[in-house]
């Protein structure tokens, strides 16, 4: 026997019960619990009907076809005796409605919105994970940097701005070094921040732009453009600059580049605004890195250049 029943009151005399049932209930409790209903209530007139949560399709088959040949008797191992016929059969996870009989529209119409709903929160979550899911390799280099910068400030024993020495010693763009035969500094000094508002500012534009570009030409191509124009930027500071240089900038550069390359591809279907719009960051980060001190900017201009580059090699097998 089901341990919930629902009961409206119809009106003073009438009064509808709902009750929850599994498939093993057995009919013949119908008649008592009716009757105690009638006496704690004090009504005359009681109707009920049952839901059943079930995923046992065989049962299914034998209880509606035993409802539609209008039989009071079940002569088999579930053992049903006096089959009200008034009923909903759901899933056993109540996300599907297998059967109902025709007295219970209002009810079928209420356990419908509500599995709607449960969808529609369902279909969200999926789409927020599927979002997650696209932009894994942002999130992947997006983790690096702040492990780098962990380490980092663990090494300077600040956490605020980072050590000099210590980001030579992790792999910072450092051209002595380079010239004895390190190449490796101009991959490993992308991952490298000066301070906490440096890695705060290039993690924002990251998090801010690399989704889109990973959605758009997809992640292994994303990935490649991220890294190829790090190290073009890289190259650049090494052949026109002498400073040590860090930062994740030329990489989000090379990814500006990517969006650039893409608005000029699809010009026709996304519109000179998006263009303009692109432009128009771009240009207000390069005079924005001109004209503060310590700026790798010639290591931004690189990581355009090989965004450009390499995105628009890429850009013509993404698909239309």
């Amino acid at each position: 026997m089901s341990k919930w029943i629902l009961v409206k009151r119809i009106n003073e005399y009438n009064h509808k019960v709902i009750l929850l049932c599994h498939e093993y209930y057995d009919n013949k409790n119908d008649q008592w619990i009716i009757r105690d209903l009638q006496d704690n209530l004090n009504i005359s007139n009681v109707t009920m009907t049952k839901i059943f949560f079930t995923d046992d399709y065989q049962w299914i088959e034998n209880y509606t076809k035993q409802i539609d040949n209008e039989s009071s008797q079940y002569s088999s191992a579930y053992n049903f005796y006096n089959i009200d016929k008034s009923c909903v059969i759901l899933s056993e996870n109540a996300d599907r409605i297998f059967y109902y009989t025709g007295d219970n529209e209002e009810l079928i119409n209420l356990i419908s919105y509500y599995i709607n709903a449960n969808v529609n929160n369902n279909s969200n979550n999926v789409t927020r994970k599927r979002g997650l899911e696209k932009a894994t390799i942002t999130y992947i280099f997006m983790g690096i940097n702040i492990f780098m910068y962990i380490i980092t400030a663990l090494l300077s024993g600040n956490l605020i701005d980072s050590n000099v020495n210590v980001l030579v010693f992790l792999g910072a763009k450092f051209n002595p070094l380079i010239d004895r035969g390190q190449y490796y500094r101009l991959l490993t000094c992308t991952f490298l921040h000066g301070g906490i508002v440096h890695l705060a500012f290039n993690m924002y534009a990251l998090y801010s732009i690399g989704p889109f570009v990973e959605k758009v030409y997809g992640k292994w191509k994303y990935a490649f453009i991220y890294l190829v124009s790090g190290i073009v930027s890289s190259t650049f500071s090494y052949i026109f600059s002498p400073s040590i240089s860090i930062g994740a900038s030329g990489s989000i550069f090379g990814l500006l580049g990517a969006c650039a390359v893409m608005a000029l591809k699809y010009k026709d279907r996304i519109g000179r605004g998006f263009i303009n719009n692109i432009m128009s960051v771009i240009f207000i980060n390069l005079i924005i890195g001109f004209s503060i001190a310590n700026v790798d900017n010639l290591g931004h201009i690189g990581g355009l250049i090989g965004g450009l580059i390499i995105s628009f090699i890429f850009i013509g097998s993404i698909e239309k």
